[in-house]
């Protein structure tokens, strides 16, 4: 379904700001890199948090270049396919700032022999959260971003690392648009064996122009209620909106401990 006017001017003027505040964050992670002189710590922050953070801005920049929230037709493959590749790596470095950000905190205060073992460094597992500073504790276990982690982040970071990666539909079709698509694709094979490239291509331009953009992406289509469709342009703002918020609240406490 499109996005209304409205919605479109909020998403562009969303867009503006978080790209704006991703880049605040990235020189502000560089800058509190220096006030740790434990190099372990320093390469997280400066050479993980920050370099995703990068990533991060520049991938939402060309999804919303790529796929603009006003786009009235159905991409062509191969920008769609751009696009998707810009997905993957947004949401697989939103993933990553929050797990530098923890190594960054561990290495800083020497706690790695306290938590036991490094599959206990996470900002989302008690082990390394008990220790952090209580505001940023009390964000993580939040309900708000207990949610987000687990039905949203979670799930879709190991869907694409481990499972199915993450898909936009290349359209939306009416059921007038999907019967007469699916009549020229039998069309279509019909003309294999006879070699007619001009109605072939006349076919293919005609299939492309059918529909309407799908502005959602999932994963997994038998993965049941593990795969929600997602609202692409609203949940990258709002990843986007997560990671600035945590960021700013860790960078402004990491030097403390419980």
């Amino acid at each position: 379904m499109p996005y209304t006017d409205e919605q479109q001017n909020d998403l562009r003027d969303g867009y503006v700001s978080a790209h704006s505040d991703m880049r605040d964050l990235t020189l502000e992670c560089l800058r509190e890199a220096d006030t740790t002189d434990v190099a372990a710590s320093k390469e997280h922050l400066c050479h993980g948090a920050a370099r995703r953070l990068g990533v991060m801005g520049r991938a939402m920049q060309r999804m919303f270049e790529l796929f603009p929230a006003d786009t009235d037709r159905p991409l062509p493959m191969e920008s769609l396919h751009d696009v998707q590749i810009n997905l993957h790596a947004f949401v697989m470095n939103v993933y990553g700032v929050f797990e530098n950000s923890a190594w960054a905190f561990v290495l800083r205060h020497n706690l790695l022999p306290t938590i036991g073992s490094p599959l206990n460094v996470s900002m989302f597992r008690e082990a390394t959260r008990k220790h952090l500073p209580l505001t940023v504790a009390d964000r993580l276990s939040s309900d708000a971003m207990t949610q987000w982690h687990t039905d949203y982040l979670k799930n879709y970071r190991d869907a694409l690392a481990h499972r199915i990666p993450l898909y936009i539909p290349p359209k939306v079709l009416t059921k007038e648009e999907c019967e007469r698509f699916n009549a020229l694709e039998v069309e279509k094979q019909g003309l294999v064996g006879r070699v007619d490239w001009d109605r072939i291509n006349a076919i293919w331009a005609e299939q492309e122009a059918i529909g309407s953009p799908c502005f959602t992406f999932l994963h997994s289509l038998e993965d049941g209620n593990a795969s929600r469709v997602v609202l692409l342009h609203p949940q990258v703002l709002s990843d986007s909106k997560t990671v600035i918020e945590f960021g700013r609240l860790f960078l402004a406490s990491w030097h403390e401990y419980c």
